[in-house]
């Protein structure tokens, strides 16, 4: 599929510039820096999802020790063992 973009004239100088140290085309190297951004900006969606979810458990965790109140696992698991003898 072909795009038409109007670029200021000095980035069409750079790009052509990197063109040709890199032995590319200016299309491959709009190309690969389109392929890039996207990739980065993927990167950083998922990063914030993770980010969320995290928060969200943080959350759930927060409401059920408070629920909890001064229950203790650690003490449950003690006294398990303790008394399983």
């Amino acid at each position: 599929m072909r795009i038409n973009a109007i670029l200021p004239e000095d980035t069409i100088r750079k790009i052509d510039s990197i063109a040709k140290e890199e032995k590319k085309s200016r299309s491959r190297i709009l190309k690969e820096a389109a392929e890039k951004i996207i990739e980065e900006y993927e990167t950083l969606k998922a990063e914030q999802h993770r980010r969320e979810r995290l928060k969200r458990a943080i959350k759930i965790q927060d409401k059920l020790r408070k629920k909890s109140g001064k229950w203790s696992g650690v003490s449950e698991v003690r006294n398990w063992r303790e008394n399983k003898k």
